[in-house]
């Protein structure tokens, strides 16, 4: 069985990152696709996201017919499965993003308004998207995600979903810096859901 990751815009330099550490489950074999040209070089918020799908939707539909997961959906799927997990919040890269993830966590769970019992709103790093992965910027995200605990400190917050692509990677250096938060990678929770799903419906 074979996994197609899929990076919705057009620099090799994110599908690069998540062939370097994404591990395929066994019995699993990756394959990864890169946006087209004309596709964006970052998602940063709504104008560029219409663009991405514009460009990559017409694309993905010749090549592929089966089931998609994608990386919000997963990172939201594994905060309410893990039965452990008190409340988190999802980062993101700009904060362009940010109501647009919350408006998409009210719409996964089916309700009117935020879940706040179980959800923060989310937080940007103001990172852009093809410097997330840069050694040299990850003073500055972990000097924000401690001023997010911070800020959060009294909403007993025990994880955090990197909710974009290009923090992949991320997960074990941020749970390494902040002992006792779990950081989901979105990317490597995807695969992993997505070969339980391809599992149970063989």
């Amino acid at each position: 069985m074979s996994i197609l990751v899929i990076n919705p815009n057009s620099s090799q330099k994110v599908t690069d990152n998540l062939e370097k550490i994404l591990v395929a489950p066994p019995g699993i074999e990756l394959a990864f696709y890169t946006g087209p040209p004309e596709a964006p070089k970052e998602i940063d918020g709504e104008r560029t996201l219409r663009l991405s799908e514009k460009a990559v939707l017409p694309d993905l539909l010749k090549k592929t017919y089966i089931q998609m997961l994608g990386i919000m959906q997963a990172t939201l799927l594994y905060s309410y499965a893990n039965a452990r997990l008190n409340k988190s919040f999802v980062l993101t890269s700009t904060s362009g993003w940010n109501a647009l993830l919350d408006a998409a966590i009210v719409s996964f769970t089916g309700t009117d308004t935020f879940p706040s019992k179980k959800f923060q709103r989310t937080r940007a790093l103001d990172v852009l998207v093809l410097s997330l992965s840069d050694p040299e910027e990850f003073k500055k995200i972990t000097d924000r995600v401690e001023k997010f605990l911070h800020e959060y400190r009294d909403d007993d917050i025990d994880c955090v979903l990197l909710g974009c692509a290009g923090m992949a990677g991320l997960d074990e250096k941020l749970t390494a810096k902040f002992p006792g938060i779990v950081f989901v990678d979105s990317v490597k929770i995807g695969v992993e859901f997505l070969t339980g799903l391809m599992h149970f419906h063989q």
